[in-house]
């Protein structure tokens, strides 16, 4: 007797093990194959879409509003019985299967026929991977409702699969990059998705399978019941804030990496992973942290976070650094953290799972489209990160305590505003460098932070606000925002000597310089900046007559001008254009009536031109500092060769922060049978209009580039042959080890 009974122990152990097993391996594929294709689709967008970073923006509010439309399709599966629920599950999954493998160019119709907005893309996405997707969204909150109905010790409470389902979202995030990119073409990686897509459907069937051998599969609704909670929707627009906040700071965080690096899947999955571990940690059975204290820290970040965001020089060049871009990640995963967290906090019992889980889909679909869709619209700036910010501190528990200004606390008070007064003195007066300015001012919030957050939250706003209305850095005569990012066109005195003054105009778009003009009469259409040299190197020794330019930021290049010689420019951005037009004389005095702009994106508007021939063809199509890695690949490389003539060249600008370009321009432009040569240009300084460049040459032989190559142009040895294609990327492979 006492041997069966032993021996059934074992077995339920056995049967328990198995049973947890399985339910977490289909969590874990179903979440990884989520968040997989998310990068995959997002990177087979890029050739279509010109790729422009919003484009990446747009596909992430895309998937959350699927992952929407996926938990409210399981809260409403949930009203009839849990096997019938995952019966549905597997259904809506078949179906979706026959739409596979994912094909983004079959649809690329729609974006020809619309344009390359937002709202096209978000279509264009519909047809291409709508179904699957939400069919596979709908898998997390239906094996954690089916799950209740086994006989497993922990049934009751099935939130810490949630916390297993976010560790497969983040495996699948990071295998991405790491793993899929580099060894795996686009079209392979769409095929192998759909043969694991299929796969899930089978352990889904199995799942439910596991339950048949518990009578009553609505077990745990009946223990529900009896501890009945109270699910107001004050606590239902709690948890919708608490979900709405981090989606959009992961919008607002992603936006600033990928327009300042390069929109490329590695640099999209950091936020998005580390969004990914605050759920897992907030939702864990383990706690890793006392909450308290992750909710003071939030508290204490979010002003010093604000602080980084001021217009201030010293501060723009410190927030573009590595050091800056550690400091927004690490504060960014502090407050979703602290969020995630308390939202962790006020999960129901296991009657309301697919309310909750419809909930947190809601509020982060919100916080996405609120950033695609709606925050250019309504701003001029990317304004919406630390409006964000702010608000996001009136949903922590500890913001509600009330201030404490004692004897010790006031005195903190007194000196907190003696230096911010200190702070305003020096920008009105126009004394101290920026970074002392701003050292004044972190000194006067560290004091208030001393005494409470409100205190130096309210200090940090009122400076941000005054620093949009009250420019101590020059005149901004323009600033727009639109789909491709903030163009700001702004006059800026320069003091080169006692004697001497120097007025320009920039045009800047996100943080990168996108043109200068001197504003002194005999000089204002001379080329500078990047532009200055090798570039009229290049043009004065081969005195091209016909011109491709790709990116016409200002209209610099246009001033490299002749008698017979044209061009034809592209332009992604219609306010570019525009802004070159109305606010710099680079195309009103250097232009000929031959010159032609074309609005498009490069790559994809010489593709359709095809009778024309150029005797070179300029890159430099650059969003702020990203560059669009598909202007650079074998196929791109080949459209260009096709548009030279014999004896013509293409330059490609290659000056960046953080990537190594030429790593793969050089061999991807061998592959196609084009010639290399290497110059950097450093600027001695003394001109503070002329910058460090670094350009590549490439023609169709070698005997081409012989005059620049006696003139001190190089041929650069690469240790690693690194070819991409439209089908293959890697940017690990280029990335810089130093700035």
């Amino acid at each position: 007797m006492q041997k069966a009974k032993t021996s059934g122990i074992k077995n339920n152990q056995f049967i328990n093990i198995f049973t947890i097993s399985i339910f977490t391996i289909s969590l874990f594929l179903s979440a990884s194959l989520m968040f997989a294709v998310q990068p995959m689709v997002g990177k087979m967008l890029l050739p279509v879409t010109g790729g422009t970073p919003a484009s990446w923006i747009v596909t992430m509010a895309f998937f959350q509003i699927s992952l929407l439309v996926g938990y409210m399709l399981a809260w409403a599966m949930s009203k009839f019985g849990v096997r019938t629920h995952t019966l549905m599950l597997t259904v809506l999954l078949g179906i979706g299967y026959f739409v596979l493998p994912v094909k983004i160019v079959e649809y690329s119709y729609i974006l020809d026929n619309r344009g390359i907005e937002p709202i096209s893309i978000f279509i264009l996405l519909c047809f291409a991977i709508g179904l699957p997707f939400t069919a596979i969204s709908t898998v997390s909150s239906t094996l954690q409702r089916l799950f209740t109905a086994t006989d497993h010790k922990h049934a009751h409470d099935p939130y810490f699969l949630y916390a297993a389902s976010n560790a497969g979202s983040l495996i699948g995030l990071l295998s991405y990059p790491i793993l899929i990119e580099p060894i795996l073409t686009v079209s392979e990686q769409t095929i192998y998705w759909q043969y694991l897509y299929g796969s899930l459907i089978f352990l889904c069937l199995f799942c439910l399978i596991l339950t048949f051998r518990i009578k009553d599969n609505c077990r745990f609704e009946k223990e529900d019941f009896k501890e009945e909670e109270n699910i107001n929707w004050q606590r239902r627009l709690e948890w919708l804030l608490l979900a709405f906040f981090p989606s959009s700071l992961l919008m607002g965080t992603t936006t600033y990496i990928i327009t300042d690096v390069i929109s490329v899947p590695l640099l999209w999955v950091v936020p998005l992973g580390l969004y990914l571990i605050t759920h897992i940690l907030a939702f864990s059975k383990r706690k890793f942290f006392d909450k308290k204290d992750i909710y003071k820290l939030h508290l204490i970040i979010t002003p010093l976070i604000i602080l980084f965001l001021i217009d201030n020089k010293a501060v723009r060049e410190l927030s573009i650094s590595a050091v800056g871009f550690i400091a927004f990640i690490l504060c960014f995963f502090i407050i979703a953290l602290a969020l995630h967290t308390r939202l962790a906090s006020l999960r129901p019992n296991s009657k309301y799972l697919t309310e909750f889980y419809f909930f947190l889909a809601l509020g982060g679909a919100l916080g996405g489209s609120f950033n695609a869709f709606l925050a250019p619209v309504i701003f001029n700036s990317v304004i919406e990160f630390p409006l964000m910010i702010l608000f996001a501190s009136f949903v922590n528990p500890f913001f509600k305590t009330k201030l404490n200004l004692n004897k010790t606390n006031f005195k903190f008070f007194f000196v907190g505003i003696c230096f911010l007064l200190v702070y305003l003195l020096t920008m009105k007066l126009g004394i101290f460098s920026d970074m002392v300015k701003f050292n004044i001012l972190l000194i006067s919030v560290a004091f208030l932070l001393v005494i409470d957050i409100k205190p130096a939250l309210f200090v940090v706003v009122f400076i941000y606000i005054f620093n949009i209305f009250v420019s101590f850095n020059g005149s901004i005569i323009h600033k727009s925002r639109n789909f491709f990012g903030v163009s700001k066109v702004q006059d800026v005195e320069y003091n080169i000597s006692e004697d001497k003054k120097l007025n320009v105009r920039y045009f800047t778009h996100g943080t990168t310089i996108h043109g200068i003009q001197n504003l002194t009469e005999d000089v204002k259409t001379s080329p500078i900046t990047s532009y200055y040299s090798p570039l009229r190197e290049i043009v004065d020794t081969y005195k091209p007559k016909h011109i491709g330019l790709l990116g016409l930021g200002a209209g610099v290049i246009r001033c490299y001008s002749a008698p017979d010689r044209y061009f034809t420019m592209y332009e992604i951005d219609e306010d570019v254009v525009a802004i070159a037009k109305k606010y710099f004389d680079f195309l009103k005095e250097c232009g000929s009536p031959k010159d032609e702009i074309i609005v498009g994106d490069g790559r994809l508007e010489m593709e359709k031109r095809q009778n024309d021939k150029y005797d070179l063809i300029i890159m430099d199509a650059f969003t702020s500092d990203n560059v669009p890695a598909h202007l650079l690949t074998k196929e791109a490389m080949q459209i260009y060769k096709d548009r030279l003539n014999d004896d013509g060249l293409i330059a490609v600008h290659v000056s960046n922060r953080y990537l190594n370009l030429k790593r793969a321009i050089i061999p991807t432009a061998n592959t196609a049978g084009l010639y290399a040569l290497h110059n950097f240009f450093k600027s001695d300084k003394k001109d503070p209009l002329i910058f460090n460049s670094e350009w590549i040459i490439l023609a169709k032989s070698e005997e081409i580039l012989t005059k620049l190559q006696n003139k001190g142009w190089k041929k650069k040895k690469l240790d690693k042959n690194i070819v991409w294609t439209d089908e293959y990327t890697s940017i690990m492979s280029v990335f810089r080890m130093h700035k």
